[in-house]
C-alpha cells in the first residue's frame, strides 16, 4: 500500500508540473510536453505545456495564441489496477489577477500500466495577443 500511495504521489506530482509547465517553439515534439483538451467559455482548444512551473503559459495547439494562467484547480485521481482511487488537489491563484479573463475547464484520463491517472479541474487565465 506505502509504494502505491508513493506512485500515486509521484504521478500526482509529475502531472501536476506537466500541466502548468509553459510553451515552447515546438512545444508538441518537445520533451515531457504534455497536450490536453479544454474547453475555454464554450470554446474547445487543444492546449500544450512544456517546461515547469505553476503559471506557466500553454500553447493553443495550431496557432500562435498563448493561455496565460493566473488561477487554477486541478485535481489528480490515480485508480491502481484492482484498486481504490486516490487523489490529490493543487489550487492556486495569483494575488492580483486581472487581464481579460477566460475560465477552461478540463477533464481527461489515461491509462496507464500501473492503473487509470485522471486530472480535472479549472484554469483562470487571458489569451494573448489580446482581443
Amino acid at each position: 500500500m506505502l509504494r502505491r500511495l508513493c506512485v500515486v504521489l509521484t504521478l500526482g506530482s509529475l502531472m501536476m508540473v506537466a500541466l502548468t509547465q509553459g510553451a515552447a517553439a515546438d512545444p508538441i515534439g518537445a520533451m515531457n510536453s504534455f497536450q490536453f483538451p479544454a474547453t475555454c467559455d464554450g470554446q474547445t482548444v487543444q492546449l500544450t505545456v512544456n517546461g515547469s512551473g505553476d503559471f506557466m503559459p500553454g500553447l493553443v495547439v495550431g496557432s500562435t495564441t498563448v493561455l496565460v494562467v493566473e488561477a487554477f484547480d486541478i485535481t489528480f485521481q490515480f485508480t491502481p489496477t484492482g484498486g481504490e482511487p486516490m487523489q490529490r488537489t493543487a489550487a492556486r491563484s495569483h494575488p492580483d489577477v486581472h487581464g481579460d479573463l477566460v475560465t477552461c475547464s478540463f477533464d481527461f484520463s489515461q491509462t496507464l500500466p500501473e492503473g487509470t491517472l485522471r486530472i480535472f479541474g479549472t484554469a483562470t487565465g487571458f489569451f494573448t495577443p489580446p482581443s
